[in-house]
């Protein structure tokens, strides 16, 4: 059968969590999706696992590339896209998340908004997860870069008009994960870059700063270790990204998830007569209207 959904995801020695997150996706989608897992050159037996489970799932592929220093995550995740054999893509679902069976209700979100917004060609941009069609991502790949590629793309697809973005109850929780030592520097370099580009593009560094700290010191999707990371470097990077916010950036760029912030049950309202209620269980209201 025809694909209409790929799900891409990126793998680097997270065998530990692996298999648990595969399952929690391949185990709540249909035969309209397939998943495609790209493995980076893992070092750890992430690639014998993957091929156990594409043995038990039909519509898994899984495409191990050999180690290559020249490419980074952006590229891994252009590489994803450009298998994809979906006409939508869904991503940065990652290998150490478990998720709730609610991918399916994005998918349906992005529908909606398409029909009742009139538009077609264009990013959805939600919590930890983001759907485009392949043509909109062939058109503007992620940079080949490995921290900060996800931000990018949603500025530039921003000053594009391609870019919307939704609030919403997040679906998945982390897996907790034994870091070895080099992984911890990746982590906490990872953590660190993340949070820089924020302060970088953001239209208000106060707001930024407020937002960190109620994710920090409330219950939040970030594990008590995210956290910890967080608040070590938040002074840091909110004193470099003030130093290097860049004049020559425009405002529509800074201003991107402001400006692309959109009210699902507005639109609803707005466009109940032509096209209905928005056709959500009422689990899923609980998610997407906020």
């Amino acid at each position: 059968m025809k694909k209409t959904y790929s799900i891409c995801i990126a793998n680097y020695n997270m065998s530990e969590s692996l298999i648990a997150s595969l399952e929690s996706v391949l185990n709540q989608i249909d035969e309209r999706y397939e998943v495609i897992v790209v493995d980076d050159g893992s070092a750890d037996n992430s690639v014998e696992k993957l091929l156990q489970l594409r043995q038990k799932y039909a519509d898994l592929r899984v495409i191990p590339l050999l180690r290559d220093s020249r490419r980074k995550l952006g590229e891994t995740r252009n590489i994803s896209i450009r298998a994809a054999r979906g006409k939508y893509v869904i991503l940065h679902i990652d290998a150490d998340d478990i998720w709730e069976p609610y991918i399916n209700s994005f998918a349906k979100i992005y529908h909606e908004l398409e029909k009742r917004l009139e538009i077609d060609d264009f990013m959805l941009s939600g919590r930890q997860i983001q759907m485009a069609t392949k043509d909109l991502l062939m058109k503007n790949p992620y940079k080949n870069i490995y921290y900060t590629e996800d931000r990018i793309l949603w500025n530039d697809l921003a000053v594009l008009g391609k870019l919307i973005s939704i609030n919403h109850k997040p679906f998945f929780r982390r897996i907790p994960q034994k870091f070895p030592r080099k992984r911890f520097r990746k982590i906490l370099k990872s953590q660190f870059s993340s949070m820089l580009a924020s302060f970088m593009y953001t239209p208000s560094f106060f707001k930024t700063l407020k937002e960190y700290i109620n994710r920090i010191f409330s219950k939040s999707d970030w594990s008590i270790i995210n956290s910890t990371f967080n608040l070590i470097i938040l002074l840091p990077c909110f004193l470099l990204g003030f130093i290097l916010r860049r004049p020559l950036i425009s405002q529509s760029r800074r201003n991107f998830r402001s400006l692309t912030m959109i009210d699902i049950k507005e639109i609803e309202s707005n466009s109940i007569e032509k096209h209905g209620i928005i056709d959500l269980e009422e689990e899923e209201k609980k998610i997407y209207f906020m």
